[in-house]
């Protein structure tokens, strides 16, 4: 009986999880509807290294990590 209870519990919860934040309208982006999102690549070491592909870094050979950049747009 106390199995039938415990696994209850665990599927309301993982129900639950689920069902809240539908409800509610959140949304997963985390972006302004206004703003744009610009992706670089910049070596950890030389930041001045600045691309727009993935790849190494001309000057130490080390992968190319990414940077995300928002820009929003504001009308005044």
């Amino acid at each position: 009986m106390k199995k039938i209870n415990w696994i209850t519990i665990a599927l309301m919860t993982l129900v639950l999880g689920a069902v809240i934040p539908a409800m509610t309208g959140c949304k997963t982006s985390g972006l302004a509807t206004n703003a744009s999102q610009t992706v670089k690549y910049t070596c950890p070491m030389h930041p001045e290294v600045v691309q727009d592909t993935p790849g190494n870094c001309p000057i130490c050979g080390m992968t190319l990590v990414e940077v995300v950049s928002t820009v929003s747009s504001t009308t005044h």
